[in-house]
């Protein structure tokens, strides 16, 4: 998401820096704060204004947050000629100090670099020398050790969309193709492995079943040892993340570009020792999810498809590597808001919700407030935050009563019991408690539209409930519920597959409970379920919704599924045999291979 979110915001760079130097465009950070005659956009403008304003005066540490959240509040303009373009003012602001001699590197410079677009500031830093990066000057607030200069570089090359460079900037292809030649960092070269994709498909452009050019082919090559040696090497999450996605390419473009005997020698030794290599030590579930990714790359190896589709990563059993999350989103030097801080930007916030009339500025504030109410005042303020998304036992939806249980049940202050009681309620919902949506506080205009078949309360629940698997082991009544959604048939329609697609990975958790022998486990429950998915693949029924790509995705990871679990149910052979009936399907495959381990 954090790569398709730069790409857009690279995007919207290129095509607003023409109108953001017309002369009848008024700024967005300074003069008289711009009014464009939409009262949503205008209230978002306000607020911008208004944050801005907030983060100069604020603490070093506190004005860092604030501006690295100051883009989400930018408000669309592509439909007004004449309107300020804030993403290019914020470009414009930040190429000064990026440019700077010696580069300071601080807190602030993070917040920078965590919210630049513009390529031709982001590509002088990737290849800066650290002796023209100062050492990090550590805030007030930040009492761990101070990151490395290479930071910078590493940011900076995250800003970039690597298969967008490739395929649409010449200076940007060679320096992400020289970081996939050259790089042996595996977190960086995670950021730039969209590039080889876009690589590998412009070798086959064309034709798909034969290269036309060296460089993707070479590529490819030298990924062999490569895979080899990290697959020999220590444990590492990294290293592991990265080898699945090479794994993942390899079966589906190694025979397509020449390679394909050498990757199959690979792929078959690391099947015939089931994942147990000397890189998955020690990470809970990581053999197992390098032997399913290696019998998925061995069917792409000898079925390849008509059509070139890279093989979307299975759902992990380790815990996996996120460059984002484990990485480039934390706090560099361990940097912690002291208490008082935190209170004085909630009364601010809190003003600002006293004040604003709209849905999408109010949504934004109570997004913010989620991330700096403090785990007792979250606690306190729990249930007045949800209040107005309930009139007695019926669900109020809008905009704003969405944001709020969304912000409620991530609030890691709040007792856990709560938001599941919480949780619960949405799921449980029945329709007719669930109110019709109200869209008096969203902008309205001739070429606004809303999908008719959206379940936005549902969204907000499996969303959440993805977020919080555990769940699931330490809440009966939670798994309950589950047991007996799972075993349901699939609701027809868009809005309700993408919402099961959204629960599957908590069906499987109580599958997978129920077959742990805890003491209160009921194997028979997990093969009731496994059952009924068998049934309602057999009659067509989760295909119903095949006409879109939700209805198809819970198909074949419910046909994963059952090769996943059918052993621990008790039900092997009968597994067995329903997966024999859809023989050379992928999903079917691989679940077959599960079912065998």
């Amino acid at each position: 998401m954090r790569r398709l979110a730069a790409l857009a915001a690279l995007a919207l760079t290129l095509c607003a820096c023409a109108g953001s130097a017309l002369p009848s465009a008024p700024r967005c950070f300074t003069g008289p704060v711009p009014r464009v005659g939409r009262p949503v956009r205008d209230e978002m403008f306000a607020l911008t204004r208004r944050e801005r304003e907030r983060a100069e005066r604020a603490p070093p540490l506190v004005r860092a947050r604030i501006l690295e959240a100051l883009p989400a509040l930018f408000p669309s303009v592509g439909d007004l000629a004449s309107a300020p373009r804030c993403d290019a003012e914020l470009q414009d602001e930040n190429a000064a100090a990026l440019r700077a001699e010696p580069l300071g590197f601080s807190r602030l410079l993070v917040a920078r670099l965590r919210t630049v677009h513009d390529l031709r500031l982001l590509l002088p830093l990737v290849t800066r020398s650290e002796e023209s990066i100062t050492p990090y000057q550590s805030g007030p607030d930040e009492p761990g050790p101070p990151p490395p200069r290479s930071l910078v570089r590493h940011l900076a090359l995250a800003g970039i969309p690597a298969a967008w460079a490739v395929n649409n900037d010449p200076e940007a292809r060679r320096l992400v193709l020289d970081r996939l030649r050259a790089s042996g960092d595996a977190r960086e070269l995670i950021l730039v492995h969209g590039g080889a994709a876009a690589l590998f498909r412009e070798a086959l452009r064309g034709d798909p079943a034969r290269a036309q050019g060296g460089e993707g082919p070479s590529l490819l090559r030298a990924w062999l040892p490569d895979l080899a040696r990290r697959l020999a090497g220590p444990a590492d999450r990294a290293s592991l993340e990265l080898v699945l996605l090479r794994l993942a390419d390899l079966g589906t473009y190694a025979a397509r570009l020449g390679a394909g005997p050498e990757a199959r020698a690979l792929v078959d030794d690391l099947l015939a020792r089931r994942g147990e290599l000397p890189i998955a030590q020690g990470i809970p579930g990581a053999a197992r999810d390098l032997a399913e990714v290696a019998r998925g790359a061995l069917h792409d190896l000898e079925a390849p498809q008509p059509s070139v589709s890279e093989a979307a990563l299975p759902p992990p059993r380790r815990d996996p590597f996120s460059v984002w999350r484990d990485w480039l989103d934390a706090e560099p030097a361990g940097g912690k808001v002291p208490a008082a801080d935190a209170l004085a930007r909630v009364r601010d916030l809190d003003g600002e919700l006293a004040s604003l009339r709209f849905y999408a500025p109010r949504c934004r504030v109570i997004e913010e407030l989620g991330q700096w109410l403090p785990p007792d005042e979250a606690s306190r303020r729990f249930d007045a935050l949800v209040a107005p998304a309930f009139d007695g036992e019926h669900i109020r939806v809008s905009t704003e009563t969405l944001c709020r249980l969304g912000v409620a049940l991530r609030l890691g202050g709040v007792d856990e019991a709560r938001r599941v009681k919480l949780l619960l309620r949405l799921l449980s919902a029945a329709p007719e408690q669930i109110g019709a949506r109200d869209r008096s506080g969203d902008e309205r205009g001739p070429a606004m539209g809303w999908p008719a078949d959206e379940e936005p309360v549902g969204e907000v629940a499996a969303r959440a409930l993805a977020r919080n698997l555990g769940w699931v082991e330490r809440h009966v009544d939670l798994r309950a519920w589950l047991a007996q959604a799972a075993a349901a048939p699939v609701p027809s329609g868009r809005a309700a597959a993408a919402r099961w697609s959204a629960l599957q990975p908590a069906f499987e958790r109580v599958i997978a409970w129920h077959t742990s022998g805890a003491p209160d486990a009921r194997p028979e429950t997990a093969a009731a379920i496994l059952r009924a998915w068998m049934e309602s693949l057999r009659a067509g029924k989760v295909a119903e919704g095949a006409t879109h790509l939700h209805g198809v995705e819970v198909a074949n990871v419910r046909v994963r599924a059952l090769g996943e679990h059918g052993r621990r149910a008790g039900l092997a052979e009968e597994i067995g045999a329903f997966l024999a009936e859809r023989q050379g399907a992928r999903s079917a495959v691989i679940a077959a291979y599960l079912l065998s381990l």
